[in-house]
């Protein structure tokens, strides 16, 4: 009896292994080989319901149903398309045989008593839909929870009538439309890896189909049955959705390629939250601040189109990358709103940071590059520097000219003072964290120059 080639093991075995939620406990399911009407089908189910399945022709091959050690597959695995073959030596007696490096190998197995759960359900009827729902699921999947609290978080929606696929842990929400889909409710399936998968992932025939307890996806020779849950609460995204925002950006891929590349180097990466600001203000800049040496680097976007009122926002750039890098290029932001990051057809929907992560730009734009072309976005550091003394007269008569505007000096004064407590803010929360003394004194340092105290340049 041909049981599988060593590269449909190999194959099996991976995607079982990621339709698994969570850590797998105990000892893995059995796999079951059934042949029947010159068909072979393979199957395994998890504990928690999702079934396996893969077909194959089988020509000439008699009838027959087993229960395969899944040990098994870990032993014959293999690069190539050569035929593992099983010989019954009894009902629960077999031996495995195939060629591994060039020469035979045989391994002993005792089989497993098949019982009712065994039996390999027979699939339903299939229609076909979009390959692009291969990763929906795939990246809905990903921006799940991985543990339920209030609403069932772990799961990814599916809803039907609408055509929707939903995935979101709370503080990241990924809304995928246009599916055809057939079945008219919404139901809840589990958010797996396994449609990321490259022996799903290159195959074109893609279908799905619905049962009383699962919903089946089928890809070429391979099918995931996903068992549905329809009386969890799941959150209403769509209502979170701002009908309308003042602000948007239309990001150039080319500046998106760029910012890509530097988005992981912006100073802030220590903080849990990686904060950086998106600052849309006639152009669109991302901004981060260094904590500790009080500097600021930003990216201007020259290529991207503007339009409404200028908003700031800080965002985790983890999220921010990821709504990049599937195709959403349209930003809106929306005061008091989540903010959304459009493709074509998916919509992801981000949590803003506190408002006091906001980095505003920095006091001194001197420090830009000398290239004013604005062809490309450009990475700048830009460092806080104290204002210029004004000149001492030592005597002589000041030259004519107007008067100061004690309007303009008070605001100059204003946001000196504002800045040094940002410092000194920053240097509470440096010496909460026990960070170095050098570091705090330069801080401080720093904070002082900025009031135009004189002090000596000699720092510790």
């Amino acid at each position: 009896m041909i049981l599988f080639t060593r590269t449909e093991a190999r194959d099996f075995r991976a995607l079982f292994s990621r339709c698994v939620s969570g850590r797998p406990r105990g000892p893995a399911p059995p796999v079951a080989i059934r042949t029947h009407d010159d068909t072979r089908t393979v199957t395994a189910t998890t504990p928690g319901g999702v079934i396996l399945s893969h077909t194959s022709p089988a020509p000439e091959e008699r009838d027959d149903f087993l229960l395969l050690p899944a040990s098994v597959l870990t032993e014959v695995e293999g690069g190539t398309d050569e035929v593992v073959t099983l010989e019954r030596q009894s009902q629960l007696r077999a031996v495995v045989r195939w060629q591994g490096g060039g020469k035979p190998r045989t391994l002993p197995v005792e089989l497993a008593l098949p019982g009712k759960q065994h039996e390999i359900p027979t699939p339903p009827e299939l229609f076909p839909v979009s390959k692009t729902v291969l990763a929906a699921l795939h990246e809905c999947g990903r921006s799940a929870a991985r543990d339920n609290g209030r609403y069932a978080l772990s799961r990814v929606q599916l809803r039907g009538k609408a055509g929707h696929v939903v995935g979101t842990d709370g503080k990241v929400a990924l809304l995928w439309r246009g599916f055809s889909l057939p079945f008219t409710d919404d139901v809840l399936v589990p958010a797996l890896t396994v449609f990321g998968s490259k022996p799903l992932v290159r195959v074109e025939d893609m279908q799905v189909g619905r049962t009383s307890t699962h919903i089946a996806v089928r890809a070429g020779s391979w099918m995931v049955s996903l068992p549905v849950e329809t009386k969890a609460r799941y959150p209403d995204v769509l209502s979170v959705i701002p009908r309308q925002s003042p602000t948007t950006a239309t990001l150039d891929p080319r500046d998106v390629v760029e910012l890509l590349k530097v988005l992981p180097t912006l100073p802030g990466t220590d903080d849990d939250n990686r904060p950086v600001t998106l600052d849309v203000n006639g152009t669109v800049t991302v901004r981060a601040a260094d904590p500790l040496k009080g500097g600021v680097r930003e990216v201007a976007l020259m290529r991207s189109a503007v339009s409404g009122p200028s908003m700031r926002v800080a965002l985790d750039r983890r999220p921010l990358a990821r709504a990049l890098s599937l195709g959403c290029h349209t930003l809106k932001l929306t005061p008091g709103k989540p903010f959304i990051a459009e493709g074509e057809g998916l919509t992801l929907v981000i949590a803003p940071l506190d408002p006091a992560s906001v980095v505003p730009p920095p006091a001194d734009k001197s420090a830009t590059p000398a290239d004013d072309s604005r062809t490309t976005p450009s990475p700048t550091n830009i460092e806080r520097s104290s204002p210029m003394k004004a000149t001492e007269s030592n005597g002589h008569t000041p030259p004519r000219g107007d008067p100061p505007d004690p309007l303009f000096a008070a605001e100059e004064l204003r946001d000196a003072l504002a800045d040094a407590a940002t410092k000194a803010a920053r240097l509470v929360t440096a010496l909460k964290a026990g960070r170095k003394e050098k570091k705090v004194l330069a801080t401080v340092f720093a904070g002082l120059k900025q009031l135009n105290l004189n002090i000596s340049n000699e720092q510790p």
